[in-house]
């Protein structure tokens, strides 16, 4: 006697069921699945948990634990706190970035001035020794230098002319023509001279 194998449970594919009673018996039989073991999680975990599902006729269905409303209501509250934090940690993050922008630009700005510095002091020393050197010794390099070093001396000597002659033009300040000495130290007493003359009268 043969023995019969048995074939098991079939295992279903997983697509769209194109029947649609076929489809909401599914999906009534599946939901009251997923709605036990999301209670099963609740009780052995002790977790806040919610499912909430659409039938194909558009009907909500919902579980929640302690409820539906609870769980959402802490969702959004955590989502809202983390998108604060996000966002301020991403405004102190593009300041800080900011900050060390500027500071290497000021850091960069004062380099260059430096080097411009020691370029024009080394620019004046072949200068000194330039000028000791007949024009026709010279390149067209060291000429345009020289040309460039005294126009920038003329120029800086213009500015100091200009400074020395506003500070040669601010008025002093006018004496008190009110407070005048007298030559004749008796006539800061007239009292003294009007006895004196009293005097002579009564002789």
């Amino acid at each position: 006697m043969e023995r019969k194998t048995n074939a098991g449970r079939k295992k279903i594919e997983m697509k769209l069921i194109s029947a649609s009673d076929a489809r909401q018996v599914t999906f009534s039989k599946r939901r009251s699945g997923l709605f036990k073991k999301a209670s099963e999680l609740a009780t052995l975990c002790d977790s806040e948990t919610a499912v909430i599902a659409f039938s194909p006729g558009g009907k909500a269905f919902s579980f929640g634990h302690p409820s539906v409303e609870a769980v959402i209501n802490r969702y959004d509250g955590q989502s809202q706190a983390l998108d604060a934090g996000d966002q301020s940690v991403q405004t102190d993050n593009l300041r800080e970035l900011i900050q060390r922008y500027n500071a290497l630009l000021d850091q960069l700005e004062v380099e260059k001035k430096r080097g411009e510095a020691i370029k024009r002091m080394g620019m004046e020393m072949k200068a000194k020794t330039w000028l000791l050197t007949p024009v026709e010794n010279l390149n067209p390099t060291q000429l345009q230098i020289l040309k460039v070093l005294m126009e920038d001396l003329k120029k800086r000597v213009y500015q100091q002319r200009e400074e020395l002659s506003k500070k040669a033009r601010t008025p002093r300040p006018l004496l008190d023509l009110n407070t005048v000495e007298p030559d004749d130290p008796s006539a800061s007493n007239p009292t003294k001279n009007n006895s004196m003359e009293g005097g002579g009268g009564s002789e």
